[in-house]
This record gives C-alpha cells, structure tokens and sequence, in this order.
C-alpha cells in the first residue's frame, strides 16, 4: 500500500514566516489554490481514505482530496503540528532572538524539555503511533494531510535516521511525500512532491518551518 504524506496548503502566517505551531490558521487565497490542485492531482491516483489533522489549515486542504472518492476526511488529533504555544506567532528570528537558550535546546536535543514546547521526539512518537494505526485498519492506498515538522519526523523514522535530519528536508505547502508500505517494512517513493502546483505557476516561500 501506498500512504500519501500531504502538507497542507498556505496561510498567511506561512507567508509572514511566523510561527504557526497549534493556532488554527486558515488557508489563504494562494493555499485554497493549492488545495484545489490537489484536488485535482489525486483525481487519477486509487486510494480508499483521507485523514486529516484537526487543524483548519490541514482539513481544508484535506477536503477536495476526500471529494474524489466521496467521502470525508477522518480527523486524527495526533497528526496535528508541534505545540509550540511559547512561540506561536513569533517569526524565526524573533525567536531566535527572544528565545535564545530555549531554541538552541529544542533544536539540538530531540527530548529538551523546553515549557510551552513540545519535542521533536514526541512529535515523532504520537506521529509514528497514529501512522502505525492507520496502517493496521487499512489494505489499501491512504492520504494523510497533516504539517511540515510532524512529517519529516515521520521520514525521519522511515529512514532510520536521527531527529537531526529533519532539517535537511524541505517541504513546500500542499506538497506530496509518498512512502510505501510493503511485506512490514516501510519505504520511501517520493518526496516533496509540487508538480501539480507548478501547473498552475504557483509560487513556493520558504516557510519558517524550513529555516529551522
């Protein structure tokens, strides 16, 4: 089986390289696009079910996906992003500016406690659990939509590499990364995935997620 790892779509927070973290931010104009690309790009790809972090930016993107095989997104509350409630609304280098020892923690140890931030290691942890699940109820092809830290997390682990790493990934807004599940052992296809937005000429910022 494949499991299709969609990031969701822009918002304006991404735009303005703040900080998003657990804030229900709304696509804006540019990521409502994108959603509707990939609306379009799974038109011709089999798969049975569509899950979503809670998040509003995640379910709207999830929603034209899910309207290809008429149904709705499942909501799992772990594929949300990292809480990071100490920063949210912060862009990267007022963080890194305001936060200075809390930041080099969190970044350099996948397990610093840092209050009001949540680790990487449990992001990766409730990440790889509730992917596990989802496997376990399913035969057939799955689209997860969820965020750019909690999926490199999750690649991260598909390739047997540190939490470290995750930086060295980048994934734009309402990307495709495609992993392969096959005789228990997990595999990566494709990753960061934009062709269906480059149709539409669809600009690519870099996001505060990818200066980490």
């Amino acid at each position: 089986m494949k499991i299709f790892l969609v990031r969701h779509g822009m918002t304006d927070w991404n735009l303005e390289r703040k900080w998003q973290g657990n804030v229900d931010i709304e696509l804006n104009e540019i990521g409502l696009k994108q959603a509707e690309n990939l609306g379009k790009r799974f038109k011709n790809e089999h798969f049975a079910k569509v899950y979503t972090s809670p998040l509003k930016r995640a379910y709207k993107t999830a929603l034209p996906i899910a309207k290809n095989i008429k149904t709705e997104p499942k909501i799992i509350k772990d594929f949300m992003e990292v809480h990071v409630s100490l920063w949210n609304g912060y862009n990267i280098n007022q963080v890194k500016k305001r936060f200075t020892k809390e930041f080099e923690l969190w970044s350099n140890d996948p397990w610093a406690f840092v209050n009001g931030v949540e680790s990487l290691g449990e992001v990766q942890q409730r990440g790889v659990k509730a992917l596990k699940n989802v496997i376990a109820e399913n035969n057939d092809n799955i689209v997860i939509v969820s965020h750019a830290l909690l999926i490199r997390t999750i690649i991260c682990w598909v390739l047997n590499l540190p939490l470290n790493q995750h930086r060295h990934f980048m994934l734009d807004n309402a990307s495709v990364t495609t992993i392969e599940f096959n005789e228990n052992k997990l595999r990566l296809l494709n990753l960061n995935e934009t062709w269906h937005l480059d149709l539409e000429k669809i600009i690519h910022p870099k996001t505060v997620e990818e200066e980490i």
